[in-house]
């Protein structure tokens, strides 16, 4: 947290250095002040001040000056930007690249049903008659397109519970439905309904938070992606705090793929810490609010590891897993090895994208904070993540693993889950397990350390078959065994 001294100090700065220059800028930048420099009181910060008024008043534009980190976004050249570096004042220069958007695909009603069949919803919202009531969420998104004709969300629209809308994109819109197709205006519209969604006509759920009020902030393009979106994403995530909003849906992700090579994010970066959104996404938190982001798609890809902001520690990071053995989908991101904390945090099912399982764990958590609003954020995240099913034994793979809402209601109240972690050492290069009954696949982590996955191996079990030869695979030091909720053990390869 920032001393209040050190803003008034950005705010008398900010109007002399940049709010008086206006020009058309060739390229967007993060300029980061030095809080020592500033603070010291230098008595050569005048002379600077009026330096920069001459020498740049024609080639710098102020955009954004975040409220939380001592950084303001501005437009100015390149050869302007290596020589603002040279002063005192400024700590970094940091170009802002474009957006990579996440896939957007049309969703099918019966695959999105089994995400709260996975998590056991009925628990929550049919025994206990949750359904997020008077628990504010804001979404982060690239459009609500025709969100009011989407027959699954017709009761936002009948009830009035969509209270707020900022296009960030379009300046002087206040339409939250419009959009166009061609452009993925929709993939909001299909957010919300994978976290407040219920089709009375085919009598489907999708989402937990059928009640919850919605705030909705449009911050990407889905194919003019520039980086200035991520101004936008900071924008939202501070308004919304000012708005007295706790608990907040980000299915946007930034990594590589950009216009420009030179423009990519590195996976450097990828460290809890150093990227602007994440430094944003971590001071949320910090502040009560709970950030649900999806962990990203480019698990089956180079890149391979989380989208930013999703590295930010405690924010609530999803992952997505396959239905029927809730092995990590091949697309869903991965925790970076270097991360000393497990990442992703929780896990869904989700065909096409965790865009589409972060929602249905945000239903989640407006559920438990409406059974309980005097939670924090970090208590709700530690609930779900408690209430997972590799609680005990988590990975970089799929984190805690599937929420249980049968296990969240026990932890509610106060009740402390059963076990049925076991611990095997083995002196061997393989042991074999007599399959319980019951079982019918096993999903086993190879891993080369307590968190990191080597390899991940999903095995059905033959009709008849009694036995299973799990061998050690080459570098592992341990190997998970788990059959969704049923089973879960941990062999130390001695």
């Amino acid at each position: 947290m920032l001393k209040q001294a050190f803003f008034k100090t950005i705010f008398l700065l900010i109007p002399f250095y940049l709010l008086s220059i206006a020009v058309l800028a060739q390229q967007k930048y993060w300029m980061e002040f030095n809080i020592d420099y500033l603070n010291a009181k230098n008595p050569q910060i005048e002379l600077l001040k009026d330096s920069l008024k001459k020498k740049y008043s024609e080639n710098i534009e102020f955009h954004y000056q975040s409220k939380w980190n001592p950084v303001v976004s501005i437009f100015t050249k390149e050869e302007i930007a290596q020589t603002l570096k040279n002063h005192d004042l400024v700590k970094s220069i940091s170009p802002q690249k474009k957006l990579q958007s996440l896939s957007i695909e049309t969703l099918t009603t019966i695959e999105y049903s089994y995400a709260l069949e996975q998590i056991k919803a009925h628990f929550i919202t049919d025994s206990l008659g949750l359904s997020g009531k008077n628990v504010k969420i804001g979404v982060i998104d690239g459009g609500y397109m025709n969100a009011n004709v989407e027959p699954s969300l017709k009761h936002l629209i009948e009830n009035e519970q969509i209270k707020f809308f900022q296009d960030y994109l379009l300046k002087g819109n206040n339409d939250p439905f419009y959009g166009k197709r061609i452009s993925g205006d929709d993939h909001g519209t299909q957010v919300l309904r994978m976290m407040a969604g219920s089709d009375n006509g085919t009598s489907i759920k999708y989402g937990m938070a059928t009640n919850a009020d919605l705030y909705l902030a449009r911050t990407d393009h889905g194919i003019r992606e520039r980086r200035l979106e991520e101004d936008y994403w900071v924008e939202a995530i501070e308004l919304f705090h000012e708005m007295g909003i706790r608990l907040v849906n980000s299915s946007l992700g930034y990594t590589d793929g950009y216009d420009k090579r030179k423009e990519n994010h590195s996976k450097k970066e990828v460290n809890g810490k150093s990227s602007i959104i994440t430094k944003t996404a971590q001071m949320a938190a910090e502040k009560g609010m709970l950030i649900v982001s999806a962990a990203g798609n480019d698990g089956h890809k180079n890149w391979e590891i989380l989208s930013l902001p999703s590295d930010a520690k405690d924010i609530l990071t999803v992952g997505a897993v396959r239905f029927d053995d809730w092995s990590k989908i091949y697309y869903s991101s991965i925790g970076p090895e270097k991360l000393d904390y497990v990442k992703p945090d929780v896990v869904c099912f989700a065909s096409n994208g965790t865009s589409f399982s972060a929602p249905v764990i945000t239903g989640l958590a407006a559920c438990i904070w409406e059974y309980d609003s005097t939670l924090s954020n970090i208590e709700v995240m530690d609930i779900i993540k408690s209430g997972s099913h590799l609680a005990e034994n988590p990975n970089n793979y799929i984190g805690y693993g599937v929420p249980d809402s049968e296990k969240i209601i026990s932890i509610l109240n106060q009740e402390k889950p059963k076990s049925i972690f076991k611990s095997i050492n083995s002196d061997q290069d393989y042991i074999e397990i007599e399959i319980p009954a019951g079982i019918e696949v096993f999903v086993i982590f190879h891993k080369e350390d307590s968190r990191n996955v080597l390899e991940q191996e999903s095995i059905k079990i033959e009709e008849g078959q009694t036995s299973l030869k799990i061998e050690k695979v080459d570098e592992a030091k341990f190997t998970t065994v788990v059959a969704q909720d049923k089973l879960l053990f941990e062999v130390n390869w001695n």
